[in-house]
């Protein structure tokens, strides 16, 4: 079985699940859906948009095909979507049912969209990126150009994220009223997403470039790649795309940036200053850990002595033994490197989904001035919970 983070299901589920109007069925066993839930276990599980075909023996047998045929009809009847996102499994794949001519002879109100996602033709981020073309099909021409500011769409982000309702909000404060955040991907209404195609620029969080180069051939869109925004840099980065898009100034959002995070820190100034070069290690999708790796260096002043993105892993045992041969005294991951700190006896602060031992119920960014102040608290708050053994406080100890 393949690990969750490299299963192509999981990409397409972040996705679709993150459409409010559109039902993801996953066509699949009943382990592919609870696997996938339990990415979202610390966010709000009540208002999931996903349910299964639950493939059982019999359909492997003897074909899967009445299962969805069923599935569908009764996702029609008792939740009336709009869009029904039909995503295919490993299973399905194998016995290779005709998913195209049960769609076609569907008579329900929804619109159909399909999305092949058999763990074994690709990653999570092939079913991520390949999920967001596909939503392309839902997507209308733009109308006449209106008034007002540029709208922005952003890219890259992911519904089972803890943090991104309150980075989003984050994420538009930085805009300063200068550009209009249009369409979130993959994190917005049905409307917003039809809509897509009237932005003036596409901002890809390290994520995404597919879509946003199918936009731009299609829709005539500008897109940027950038790293997740950590901290002043990223913003900055962010900031520097507006400007040479739209001649945007941002002197003000910056100085008043600099002002808020410096006021926040000065009670702890010298509990920032005992990072100075202190040693740590950094796993992340590639986005998310490209811009916190700059933020730690260059903001903060740590010592990145180990990291990597997470898709460029390509041997995870040559990976853990590179790091168990450094000094690092903290580890920024997911809860998939937790097994890792627990070996290395080191903290782990959480930056990268998924997020399985920490909650996220109030408005604690990671993006922005008040999200980089979350951050270093984030960050402190773990090193001092932290069960330290004697010796000197990063000194891992024997383990016995």
């Amino acid at each position: 079985m393949k690990t969750a983070y490299s299963c192509k299901l999981f990409g397409a589920q972040q996705v679709f699940t993150g459409i409010d109007g559109c039902i993801t069925v996953l066509h699949s066993v009943i382990g592919c859906n609870f696997g996938s839930l339990t990415f979202h276990a610390v966010n709000d599980m009540s208002k999931l948009r996903q349910t299964t075909s639950v493939l059982s023996d019999d359909d492997i047998i003897f074909g899967g095909e009445p299962s969805l045929r069923k599935t569908l009809k009764y996702v029609d009847e008792m939740f009336r979507p709009k869009v029904i996102a039909v995503v295919t499994g490993c299973v399905s794949d194998i016995i290779q049912d005709d998913i195209d001519a049960i769609l076609s002879e569907f008579k329900g109100n929804a619109r159909l969209i399909r999305q092949d996602a058999a763990g074994y033709c690709g990653s999570l981020e092939d079913g991520y990126e390949e999920s967001l073309c596909t939503l392309m099909d839902l997507m209308k021409d733009p109308g006449p150009s209106k008034s007002g500011p540029p709208k922005v769409n952003i890219i890259g982000m992911a519904a089972d994220d803890p943090y991104l309702k309150p980075d989003i909000k984050g994420i538009k404060a930085l805009l300063g009223g200068q550009a209009e955040l249009g369409c979130v991907l993959a994190s917005c209404t049905l409307e917003k997403l039809e809509e897509a195609p009237e932005a003036s620029l596409n901002i890809v969080l390290g994520r995404g470039t597919l879509l946003a180069q199918k936009m731009q051939e299609r829709f005539g869109i500008p897109y940027e790649v950038i790293d997740y925004p950590y901290g002043l840099t990223g913003a900055q980065e962010l900031w520097d795309c507006l400007t040479r898009h739209f001649g945007a100034d941002f002197s003000a959002q910056r100085e008043e940036f600099s002002q808020r995070t410096a006021d926040g820190l000065a009670p702890i100034y010298s509990f920032v200053q005992s990072l100075y070069q202190l040693p740590v290690a950094v796993v992340g999708a590639r986005g998310r850990y490209r811009g916190m790796k700059r933020f730690l260096s260059e903001e903060l002043g740590m010592e990145v002595v180990c990291g990597s993105a997470r898709e460029h892993i390509e041997d995870l045992d040559v990976f853990l033994d590179e790091l168990r041969t450094t000094d690092a005294a903290v580890l920024f991951g997911s809860s998939f490197e937790q097994e890792l700190s627990d070996d290395l006896n080191i903290p782990l602060v959480h930056f990268d989904y998924p997020v399985f031992r920490r909650i996220c119920i109030t408005d604690r960014p990671t993006v922005g001035a008040e999200g980089t102040l979350c951050l270093v608290e984030n960050l402190f708050n773990e090193m001092m919970a932290y069960p330290w053994k004697k010796g000197g406080n990063y000194s891992r100890g024997d383990k016995r």
